[in-house]
């Protein structure tokens, strides 16, 4: 049984390099068509993804739901990039005690099972705030891009620096502009609970607070194949119940809580004889793993129902952020969600903080939001024009949002997605208030909504035209007049269409770096 063991690890290692290296795509290499197969794995966000849109996505959920129907919660040691991770942490602490043993401990599942079950209600609530703690795509997506694709920056702008010396141009450097340090710091913080945990006590955050593993060791109840022991065959060595992560093995009773079991298959490995074994369900049993505590049931009866309004559409959902009746300075304060969204509502319900549209983002114009969306959408992608912009001709957060809060869009489409609109404070501009030629704003508006009109002698003045503008920040990020933009995008609640443009696009492709790019 030692090569389930074999192909485990090799799956796992596929799929936790090609995961990272999402995160970690500088220059946006990997063709979008690798970027969905291997997100299209991950079960939450697979699933959310096919509530929304139907595309290969719903193919990745009914994989996920195959497998752990026939095999168990592979999902959990072969797919998941943060199950994984943990798995990294268990093999560093084993290397470093030796003698580190793991033992059967009874699991959790009335907290496990009551935190899924408040998830589910506050997902069909429209509160994503569970899933976004402790979702686990999510939570090791937002490890690479807060805490680990800074340094892989500035590793590449050293070298960069040090190639160009002798002539070699082909690193460019690029600027680090998507950091929150709230983010981050809550990035080091979930790392930090996930090392603990998994250092000191194996798989325990799979089983105690991942809203996946929760769902996950439902359907492994009913799983086709199981891990038994053998009565007849085991020598009582206890080996098996050593080396399990899950801590889900009871060697002297020779019990096994299937539903806790991650898959990983080292008892297999480890037994001696073969007195464990992986058996399909019409092979019998030992009485023992057919018992089922009466509790477990009814934690299982009361929880069927609330999930279910995690597998529910977002109908009705109120919404998260106020509504402005005070002008348009106070749209200041409302977060611009990203092309293809639809409109903050929406998105906020939708988007788990995976920050994979982060790290793909060419522009770095996303930003991690803290309480901007409310509290349920904390770390959620806002975009950032004090930053950056969003290109004209760029669609790659519609190309690899895992969930569908972000739909798919073509270049064409989205550039008439009117995210928000241009508001232009004449008293701010440097051309009333200094008395200087300036233009920055209408040269790098790739819709030409905002046009130089006469004002004074020969000085012109911005002038917006809102039914052609699509918000997408190149005239605030352009703007020099500092703290407070003379010219700056509030934002549509409700992405709007805007009308198509009968002026030649204006160049948008500035360097972000520079101070004034202009």
């Amino acid at each position: 049984m030692q090569w389930l063991k074999r192909i485990r690890i090799v799956v796992a290692i596929i799929f936790f390099l090609a995961l990272t290296l999402l995160f970690l795509d500088l220059g946006n290499v990997i063709p979008i068509g690798i970027h969905t197969f291997f997100v299209s794995t991950q079960l939450v966000p697979s699933f959310m993804r096919t509530l929304v849109v139907l595309s290969s996505a719903s193919f990745g959920l009914f994989f996920v739901l195959v497998i752990t129907v026939l095999f168990g919660r592979v999902y959990c040691s072969t797919l998941c990039p943060l199950g994984i991770l943990q798995d990294i942490v268990i093999r560093i602490a084993k290397r470093m005690n030796r003698r580190r043993r793991f033992r059967y401990k009874e699991q959790h599942y009335i907290l496990h099972y009551s935190l899924f079950v408040l998830t589910g209600i506050l997902a069909f609530s429209g509160s994503v705030i569970l899933l976004n703690l402790f979702e686990p795509f999510s939570n090791y997506g937002r490890i690479l891009s807060n805490l680990m694709s800074p340094f892989v920056v500035l590793a590449n702008n050293v070298f960069g620096y040090i190639l160009g010396l002798f002539g070699f141009m082909f690193l460019f450097q690029i600027p680090i502009l998507h950091i929150n340090p709230v983010s981050v710091l809550a990035s080091l913080s979930i790392l930090a609970v996930v090392t603990y945990l998994s250092y000191n006590h194996g798989r325990l955050f799979c089983n105690l607070l991942c809203p996946a593993g929760a769902f996950l060791g439902l359907v492994s109840r009913f799983s086709f194949f199981k891990i038994v022991i053998d009565e007849n065959n085991c020598k009582e060595c206890g080996l098996c119940e050593r080396v399990c992560k899950a801590n889900c093995i009871q060697s002297s009773s020779m019990e096994i809580d299937f539903a806790a079991c991650i898959g990983c298959f080292n008892c297999l490995a480890a037994c001696p004889t073969i007195g464990i074994s992986y058996k399909g369900r019409w092979t019998k049993l030992s009485d023992t793993s057919k018992e089922a505590d009466s509790g477990r049931r009814n934690v299982l009866k009361i929880s069927v129902l609330p999930a279910l309004g995690f597998l529910m559409p977002d109908v009705g959902f109120k919404s998260v952020v106020e509504k402005s009746q005070n002008g348009f300075n106070e749209n200041r304060k409302h977060p611009i969600s990203p092309p293809g969204s639809l409109g903050v509502e929406r998105f906020s319900t939708l988007c788990t903080a995976c920050h994979l549209c982060i790290s793909s983002c060419p522009t770095q114009v996303l930003l991690p939001s803290f309480l901007e969306y409310g509290i349920a959408g904390v770390f959620q992608p806002k975009m950032n024009y004090d930053a950056s912009y969003c290109n004209f001709d760029c669609v790659l957060c519609s190309q690899v949002c895992p969930t569908g809060a972000i739909l798919p869009l073509d270049v064409s489409s989205k550039k008439e997605v009117q995210i928000g609109r241009a508001q232009f404070i004449k008293d701010d501009c440097i051309v009333v208030s200094k008395k200087k030629d300036c233009g920055a704003c209408s040269e790098h508006c790739p819709t030409k909504a905002v046009k130089m009109v006469p004002y004074e002698k020969k000085l012109m003045v911005p002038e917006v035209n809102n039914e052609i503008c699509i918000g997408c920040g190149a005239c605030e990020h352009a703007c020099p007049v500092q703290p407070s933009k003379a010219i700056y995008v509030s934002a549509n609640q409700i992405h709007q269409k805007a009308k198509k443009s009968q002026s030649k696009k204006a160049e948008s492709s500035f360097d972000s770096s520079q101070e004034f790019p202009f």
